[in-house]
């Protein structure tokens, strides 16, 4: 499990980095785009026409970024989560021994059921 948490973080890095870079572009461009609306006129007009229309290809980009960002806090809440709920367990294979079978039962049902709680989060 948690190899697909980490593959799935490299993966979600990975493409945030590239949206970034591509928000660093958009970025660049508006500005760029700025420039030719304050001041220059004749060979202007053509490069204007091309900052815009590159410009508006990126700007889907900014809302896949938002995107991104939120899916990687996610991933690092339920990596927070999975490391609890790891920790819990291995506190409760130390006590197993002093532990009767309904209080173990409990317990592992209530870490199941964060660790559902967790997973679902993560899918929404």
């Amino acid at each position: 499990m948690s190899q697909s948490i980490e593959v799935l973080d490299q993966k979600t890095q990975r493409d945030l980095q590239f949206l970034e870079k591509m928000e660093v572009q958009l970025k660049g461009l508006e500005n760029k785009f700025k420039q030719v609306e304050d001041g220059h006129e004749s060979n202007v007009a053509r490069q204007y026409k091309s900052i815009k229309a590159k410009m508006e290809e990126l700007r889907p980009l900014v809302l896949v970024l938002e995107t991104y960002k939120e899916d990687a806090l996610l991933v690092r809440q339920f990596k927070e989560e999975v490391a609890s709920v790891m920790a819990l367990l291995g506190s409760l294979q130390e006590q197993l021994g002093g532990l009767d079978y309904q209080e173990l039962h409990g317990r592992v049902m209530d870490l199941e059921d964060r660790l559902r709680a967790c997973m679902q989060r993560l899918g929404e």
